[in-house]
């Protein structure tokens, strides 16, 4: 499990790549346009030790940042860069403001698009 760590006057605190998941993804659900999430690769492979509150997240450490991919299920009709230029800013701004911590990128793989019989995950 890998972290990112804030120091303050009174100690560190410390974050899991999975609140970072948590927090990515329900900022990316809040954004219209966003269907569902679907699968990273590793959460196809492994879907025994699928957690759903972390469903469509990936997230990386680099140079004292964060790098997130998400995988989208987008609503037919929509235009997808608009939705995701939306929800890279809106993820984004989540992290930043609710856990104070530096993005270096929010990429936004589109697994798959709902029409409006089709139920995403």
């Amino acid at each position: 499990m890998e972290t990112v760590s804030q120091e303050n006057d009174l100690g560190k605190v410390r974050l899991t790549d999975r609140v970072i998941a948590i927090t990515a993804r329900a900022a990316a659900l809040t954004v219209p346009g966003i269907a569902g999430m679907g699968e990273t690769f590793l959460q196809s492979l492994s879907s025994v030790m699928s957690d759903k509150d972390t469903d469509g997240v990936h997230v990386g450490f680099k140079d004292g940042a964060v790098e997130v991919d998400l995988y989208v299920c987008v609503r037919h009709g929509m235009r997808i860069p608009a939705v995701a230029l939306k929800l890279q800013e809106t993820v984004k701004e989540a992290l930043s403001d609710s856990l104070g911590i530096r993005v270096s990128a929010v990429n936004v793989n589109v697994s798959q698009v709902i029409f409006d019989k089709d139920k995403a995950k």
